[in-house]
């Protein structure tokens, strides 16, 4: 998270890898549309805070509430969505009287509403409070509860027992005091456990200092540790956190580090460390548009590495194994300091174009424009993240760009040590490539937070594109949903992933507004929903529409969208009722409040005679006029069904009804 402020279940070969991620790149994506399932866009929930208004939203299914961190007033919003269609602001829950400094995140479970919050600095140890659904206090832990510094990710596990915060430790700068980084500059990252059902919450803060003397098998594994004279545990930043289904482990992104930390909650202990390892964008199905200066897409492969430094993930379970689904946005370190400087009042970037730290032996077709010459890169290539000096001076002989502009699905590891994470899916370019069919004229373009306007075509292809930020799985209609957001494109993709090893794209939508303004459109949202940050999934039987929902909060523009992801069949209609009259039957009903992913619904009722004959009619409203070609005192009993071109629903069966005499 970015700070406003400063299945088929087999051991895949290397072939199968290749042929799944090669299967979902090449499909069409505008033929992936014709399921019809769609996100349909409900409502829209509007801070007027405008930027930093909306970040993280949790939901909370006894009351159709949610919870939302606006970083622009440092206050959780507590918002009605029993009608998502027109939904209504609660109230306000204000902690400053508490001491926080920042509100980070939020999540929700059983009644009970989590806080992760700054105090004081991002370095200083953070807190987490507990409250009920009315943003009351817990009273037993009316103080909150104390973390590691900068909690930036909150989570219940899946039983409702832990409350998790990822703790950031973001550094001040990287400026030495005699000769070394101290913890109050750079403090140790951090994950802490709470037991909400303690009588007294406390945490348990687990650091990494267990890794202090492995910086180099990080490495060499393909991980990232480059923090100028910081140690392991001072480099490592945990970002996001995902438990396993069973609550067993909780796994943990450090993005800035290319890697995944596995935490086994019985013991309340650190596993492992995987580091991520790096994409080849030189490979087919995975390029990148990496020119921002010919205003348009093409995306090719390109002599880029990529890092997958992932911020949001999500795990799903199927066939005994933990599946690990990443968003791999991309981060780089801005810092004083971080390049070698001594100021520490002067902020040093750590990307910088390739055509700019290349190295001389480089070939000039390759730091040209139309090749990766503008494409932000790291002078800290894998050579140097064990801890070579890194100055503003430094050169590289080879690309490596950050994220990878893509999902990956990775499969857990519970085994201690470091290991390289086992990769099983990457999406390859399709994501850009979808950003291009759906949004041509706007491709890889973003929001000036200063201007309030939407900005030219490719402003971001040098800079992580359209850069995945935020994941969420659920289940509905029996398969599993995965929802991506796009935090710079402002999209929103929805992928079926029954089988985790080769998810299927189904839709796209994008509910911003490329003529409205983010500044002076705040209050109205005249931009509507811009830069999606966070996203969760409300499965049918909690939602208030009794239907799969996606809610996400856009950063930009401070505003929450909820979008329906409508039963594949249609609901059955309610309240039959048949009334007489002469050679007919008519079959009365309400129609159906859901119709599926078609949309419409036709109702077929279908009357049987005690002799079995049987008389039927069709009908897109009510009633259903059946008609008999003879007056008989007979008796008749009717079925009436919902159908649609995407399945049929449940049958209705009236009581028995007596014809004509």
């Amino acid at each position: 998270m970015k700070h406003l402020k400063p299945t088929i279940i087999l051991t895949l070969t290397a072939s199968l890898l290749l042929s799944a991620t090669s299967l979902l790149t090449a499909q069409s994506v505008g033929a992936a549309t014709e399921t019809g399932a769609g996100l349909k866009f409900l409502g829209r929930w509007v801070s007027g805070s405008g930027i930093g208004g909306a970040e993280i939203t949790a939901f909370d299914a006894a009351t159709s509430r949610i919870y939302v961190t606006n970083g622009a007033t440092n206050q959780i919003d507590i918002v009605d969505i029993s009608n998502p269609t027109a939904p209504k602001k609660i109230k306000s829950l204000d902690l400053a009287a508490k001491g926080v400094t920042g509100i980070q995140s939020v999540a929700a479970k059983n009644g009970t509403i989590a806080i992760a919050a700054s105090m004081t600095s991002s370095q200083a140890p953070g807190k987490v409070f507990l409250a009920n659904t009315d943003g009351e206090l817990l009273e037993s832990a009316p103080n909150g509860v104390d973390v590691g510094s900068l909690p930036d990710h909150v989570t219940f596990s899946p039983d409702g027992q832990f409350v998790l915060s990822a703790n950031e430790g973001e550094p001040k700068s990287y400026c030495l005091t005699d000769g070394k980084l101290p913890t109050t500059t750079d403090p140790y990252g951090s994950v802490s456990i709470i037991d909400v059902n303690a009588a007294t919450p406390v945490a348990t803060t687990l650091t990494f200092e267990a890794f202090d003397e492995r910086a180099s098998a990080i490495a060499f594994e393909g991980g990232r540790i480059f923090g100028p004279k910081a140690t392991v545990a001072q480099d490592l930043e945990p970002e996001y956190i995902s438990v396993s289904p069973d609550s067993k482990y909780a796994f943990v992104t450090l993005q800035e580090n290319n890697s995944i930390v596995t935490i086994d909650l019985a013991t309340k202990a650190v596993l492992n460390l995987t580091p991520l390892g790096y994409k080849d964008h030189s490979k087919v199905g995975k390029g990148l548009d990496s020119n921002n200066k010919d205003l348009a897409a093409v995306i090719a492969p390109q002599s880029t590495m990529g890092m997958y430094l992932p911020d949001a993930i999500a795990s799903t379970r199927a066939g005994g194994v933990n599946y690990l689904f990443t968003a791999n946005e991309g981060d780089s370190r801005s810092y004083p300091c971080v390049k070698g400087g001594t100021d520490t009042t002067k902020i040093e970037d750590e990307d910088s174009s390739f055509s700019k730290i290349a190295d001389s032996s480089v070939s000039t077709s390759l730091t040209a424009d139309a090749a990766i010459g503008q494409l932000k890169t790291t002078p800290f290539a894998p050579a140097s993240v064990a801890g070579s000096p890194v100055t503003s001076s430094t050169k590289v002989k080879s690309a490596y760009s950050f994220g990878t502009r893509s999902f990956s699905v990775w499969k857990s590891n519970t085994v201690s040590g470091i290991f390289k994470a086992d990769l099983v899916y990457d999406s390859g370019d399709l994501l850009e490539n979808l950003a291009k069919e759906k949004r041509g004229n706007l491709f890889n373009a973003d929001w000036d937070t200063t201007t309030g306007a939407i900005k030219a075509i490719d402003a971001r292809s040098t800079s992580k594109g359209p850069e995945p930020e935020g994941i969420a799985i659920g289940s509905a209609y029996d398969r599993k949903w995965m929802a991506l957001t796009l935090e710079r494109d402002g999209g929103v993709v929805l992928f079926d992933v029954t089988n985790p090893v080769i998810p299927k794209y189904v839709d796209y939508i994008n509910t911003s507004i490329p003529t409205g303004n983010i500044v002076t459109g705040k209050a109205t949202a005249t931009a509507g929903d811009v830069s999606p940050e966070g996203v969760m999934f409300v499965q049918p039987m909690d939602s208030p529409t009794a239907t799969a929902l996606v809610i996400v909060s856009y950063e930009l523009s401070g505003t929450v969208a909820i979008y329906e992801i409508p039963s594949k069949r249609p609901h059955a209609p309610t309240g039959m009722k048949i009334s007489v009259s002469d050679k007919a039957l008519k079959v009365n009903f309400a129609a159906s409040k859901i119709k599926g992913w078609s949309g419409s619904a036709k109702y077929v009722a279908v009357c049987t005679s005690v002799t079995g004959t049987k008389f039927s009619a069709t009908s897109t409203k009510s009633p259903v006029v059946v008609k008999m070609p003879f007056t008989a005192n007979r008796s008749f009993r009717c079925t009436l069904q919902a159908k649609s071109s995407t399945g049929n629903s449940a049958i209705l069966t009236s009581k028995t009804v007596y014809g004509s005499k």
